[in-house]
C-alpha cells in the first residue's frame, strides 16, 4: 500500500490548475512563478500544509507533466526544499546546474529554476532569518544583532544533514498522528517549531557555526524574559513605551532595564525599536515599490522623522530603507 503524503490530514487543495495550486502553496512557502513542463496536459495536484509557530511546512505534488517553478532571491527569509527524488535546478545569475538529492536551501541573493518529480512531491520548510536569529539568541544567552546567514556551499554543518530530514518526517508524523483532535496545544507548538529551528541551526552550515560549538552561558533565562519579548512583539505596533511594557510584566522601569540589559544586551528601549525595525524590514520586503512606502512603514514602525527611521534602520541592517525596498524591486524584475 502506497503510504500517505506528508500532511495528509492537513490537506488545502486538490487540483488540475497550476493556478490554484500555486496559490494554495505560496502563503506557505516563498514567492515563486509555475510553468508547465507540457502546455495543454492538465495536472493533478495536491497540496498539504501547516504553520507551526513562525514555521511553515508545506508539501506538493503537481502531477501531469509536471511543472517548472521559479523563485526570486528569498533574501531575508529561509527557505529549504526536500525533493522526494532527484530535481533538476538552475542558478539564475550564474547559469550553474545541478541535481538535487537530497535538502536544497534556496539562495538569498540569486533566483532560482526547479523541476519536481511531478508525482513523489516535494516538502518545503519555510521561516525568517529573523526567527533563526531570534532563536539562535535565546540559546546562546545574548543577542546576536548580525542576521543569520545559511551558507550551504560552505562550511560544515555541526551534525549530519540528515538530522533535518528525520526532524521535518518527526514534525510531520506528530502532527498527523493529533490532527483529529484538533489544533495542537500551544506548548506542544512551540516544542515542534523549536525542533524544526534546532535541526536547521544544527543540520545545515551557517554564519554562526562557531558560536553553537562554545559552551552556552552558564546561566538561568529571567523568568519574565519570555513574557516581556512576546509580549513587545504582540503590542510593538501600538503606542507603547517603556512603562507600559514594565506595568504590563508587573515590574519597575527599574527592574525592566535589568532584565533587558541581561537578556538581550540592550535598553528596553532599544528592544522595543529593534522589534519595530523587524517588523519594517519585513514590511519593506513586502512592499510595492510606490512613493510614499518608505514613510507609511516609518509612521506604522511609530517614527515621526524619515531622517531617523533611516538611521535605526541603517545601524540595524547595514542598508537604508529605500535600498531594503529597491532590492525587492530588482529581484522581482530579476524574475
Amino acid at each position: 500500500m502506497t503510504p500517505s503524503p506528508p500532511l495528509s490530514r492537513y490537506q488545502r487543495v486538490v487540483s488540475s490548475s497550476a493556478e490554484v495550486l500555486h496559490d494554495r502553496v505560496e502563503p506557505y512557502a516563498v514567492g515563486h512563478d509555475l510553468q508547465l513542463r507540457e502546455p495543454g496536459r492538465p495536472l493533478d495536484g495536491m497540496v498539504n500544509a501547516v504553520g507551526i509557530g513562525d514555521v511553515n511546512l508545506v508539501w506538493v505534488r503537481y502531477g501531469g507533466g509536471g511543472v517548472i517553478v521559479d523563485t526570486p532571491p528569498v533574501e531575508a527569509e529561509f527557505a529549504m526544499c526536500a525533493p522526494q527524488a532527484p530535481m533538476d535546478v538552475e542558478y539564475r545569475r550564474s547559469g550553474r546546474k545541478d541535481v538535487a538529492g537530497g535538502l536544497l536551501v534556496l539562495s538569498q541573493d540569486e533566483g532560482m529554476r526547479m523541476s519536481p518529480h511531478p508525482l513523489l512531491g516535494c516538502l518545503v520548510m519555510s521561516t525568517s532569518t529573523d526567527r533563526l536569529t531570534r532563536h539562535l539568541a535565546a540559546f546562546l544567552g545574548r543577542p546576536d544583532r548580525a542576521p543569520l546567514e545559511i551558507r550551504p556551499d560552505e562550511g560544515e554543518a555541526i551534525m549530519p544533514a540528515p538530522l533535518v530530514e528525520r526532524t521535518w518526517r518527526h514534525v510531520c508524523h506528530i502532527l498527523d498522528e493529533i490532527a483529529a483532535d484538533g489544533p495542537p496545544h500551544p506548548l506542544l507548538g512551540r516544542a515542534l517549531e523549536e525542533s524544526l529551528l534546532n535541526a536547521v541551526l544544527l543540520g545545515l552550515p551557517h554564519s554562526a557555526a562557531d558560536a553553537l560549538t562554545q559552551p552556552p552561558r552558564d546561566r538561568r533565562r529571567h523568568h519574565l524574559a519570555g513574557f516581556i519579548e512576546d509580549w513587545v512583539r504582540a503590542h510593538h505596533a501600538e503606542p507603547i513605551g517603556v512603562t507600559d511594557i514594565a506595568a504590563a510584566a508587573g515590574i519597575g522601569v527599574r527592574q525592566l532595564q535589568a532584565v533587558c540589559r541581561a537578556e538581550w544586551g540592550v535598553t528596553p528601549v532599544q528592544f522595543l525599536r529593534d522589534v519595530r525595525l523587524d517588523h519594517a524590514r519585513a514590511a519593506l520586503l513586502a512592499a510595492e515599490p510606490k512613493p510614499g512606502a518608505v514613510a507609511a512603514i516609518a509612521t506604522a514602525a511609530g517614527y515621526l522623522h524619515k531622517s531617523r527611521f533611516a538611521t535605526h534602520y541603517r545601524e540595524r541592517f547595514g542598508e537604508s530603507p529605500s535600498q531594503t525596498l529597491a532590492s525587492r524591486t530588482h529581484a522581482s524584475r530579476r524574475n
